[in-house]
């Protein structure tokens, strides 16, 4: 039904919404391909996605940064796995909060974090 399906979509686009299609437990995801995360604007758009969304679990790509830790103190997440950009290209950082979700890397690479995660 495709109304049932936009009246979900509807509440999961709100400011903290959420879909009633949720289990006891749930997460959401957040993944950007952000180029250059050095932009002045990138902590302000990120903020207000973070806000918005409210995700247990960030994905950032191509962000060309080789140190992601100040994205925890920065954004209140607790744990991350992350491969370091390459001069210029590149940058993969996957942060969450260890409360809420339990992350498990099993491959990383410059090009790919592979990860198992449940729901605390």
């Amino acid at each position: 039904n495709p109304y049932h399906l936009t009246m979900h979509l509807e509440k999961s686009l709100a400011p903290g919404g959420s879909s009633s299609l949720t289990t006891p437990k749930s997460m959401k995801i957040l993944l950007w391909n952000f180029r250059e995360a050095n932009d002045p604007d990138f902590r302000r758009n990120l903020r207000f996605l973070l806000d918005w969304n409210n995700p247990s679990l960030l994905c950032l790509t191509e962000i060309r940064m080789e140190d992601h830790s100040s994205l925890l103190q920065d954004f209140n997440f607790t744990d991350m796995v992350q491969a370091a950009a390459r001069g210029y290209s590149g940058g993969i950082v996957i942060v969450w909060r260890a409360d809420e979700l339990i992350v498990d890397p099993f491959v990383i690479t410059t090009q790919e974090i592979h990860t198992n995660v449940q729901v605390n």
